[in-house]
C-alpha cells in the first residue's frame, strides 16, 4: 500500500511541503502534486495555515483506521512526533539536514528514537534525565531496562 501526501503550494491558504521524505514517485492532483511513499518510510510534513505545524509520521503497510489522521495524507500512519512551535521547528529541520549530511537515513531510525525527541523538544524530561539517557546510548546500554 502507498501513502499519499498531498503537497500544496503557497497562494491558496493553506500550504504543505515536504521536509524530509524520499517518494517513490510523484503524481498530479486536483490541489497539487501528490507525492506517493512505500511502506515504512519517515516522512516530515509541514502543513501551513497561519502557523507551520509539523508532523512526522512512518508510512504503515496496512490502513489502521486506529493509526493516526494526518491533514493531506492518505491512508492513516503512526504519528511520531508532531510539533507547532517556530522553534522547535527550525531544531527539527536543522535535526534532518544533520542526519542526511552524516550519511544517516532518517526511515532507518527506530520509533522509539522519535519518541524518545518529541519528549525532550516538549520539555517534558529534566535535563539530568536526558543526560543520563544520552550517556548510557553513547555506552550501548538500554536505558529503558
Amino acid at each position: 500500500m502507498r501513502t499519499a501526501v498531498q503537497i500544496r503550494p503557497p497562494g491558496n491558504g493553506i500550504r504543505a511541503k515536504l521536509l524530509w521524505g524520499t517518494p517513490e514517485s510523484v503524481v498530479g492532483g486536483r490541489r497539487g502534486p501528490v507525492a506517493l511513499f512505500r511502506e515504512g518510510e519517515v516522512v516530515a510534513y509541514i502543513v501551513t495555515t497561519s502557523v507551520p505545524h509539523l508532523f512526522i509520521f512512518r508510512t504503515l503497510l496496512v490502513d489502521d483506521r486506529h493509526a493516526a489522521k494526518v491533514p493531506g495524507v492518505l491512508p492513516h500512519v503512526r504519528l511520531l512526533i508532531d510539533l507547532s512551535t517556530a522553534g522547535r521547528l527550525r531544531l527539527m529541520q536543522r535535526l534532518f539536514a544533520y542526519l542526511v549530511a552524516s550519511g544517516r537515513n532518517p526511515s532507518q531510525l527506530r520509533d522509539e528514537f522519535y519518541f524518545r525527541l518529541g519528549t525532550v523538544l516538549a520539555g517534558r524530561l529534566p535535563e539530568s534525565k536526558v543526560l543520563l539517557t544520552l550517556l548510557q546510548q553513547s555506552q550501548g546500554e538500554r536505558p529503558w531496562t
